[in-house]
């Protein structure tokens, strides 16, 4: 199977006649806001510390969490003083994120 069988070209995604790309975008971010991540999150929480200590994060130090979902990396490494960026493909998963550094 070709990458082209598989991937819409960017021809095909602004084809009105394609797939729906805004609806198929919808979709998958309702499917990731719909996991309950705090039965994992003392599973993930300690993967996170892990990370941020394999990194040798530092205080002052920039760092950007991509995929940060609900914070746990983003939560480690601002533990230890750096500036931390999170990003993630859904909104949800952010303000998750957002609330848990508030608390």
């Amino acid at each position: 199977m070709s990458l082209s069988t598989t991937i819409p070209s960017t021809q095909q995604a602004r084809d009105p006649g394609g797939p729906d790309l805004a609806a198929v975008k919808q979709r998958q971010q309702a499917t990731w806001a719909s996991g309950d991540f705090a039965v994992i999150g003392v599973t993930l929480q300690i993967v996170g510390e892990t990370l941020a200590e394999a990194a040798d994060i530092r205080a002052g130090e920039q760092v950007i969490d991509i995929a940060a979902g609900n914070g746990n990396a983003t939560l480690a490494a601002a533990h230890r003083f750096a500036k931390v960026t999170s990003t993630d493909y859904v909104p949800a998963l952010l303000e998750k994120g957002r609330m848990r550094a508030a608390a």
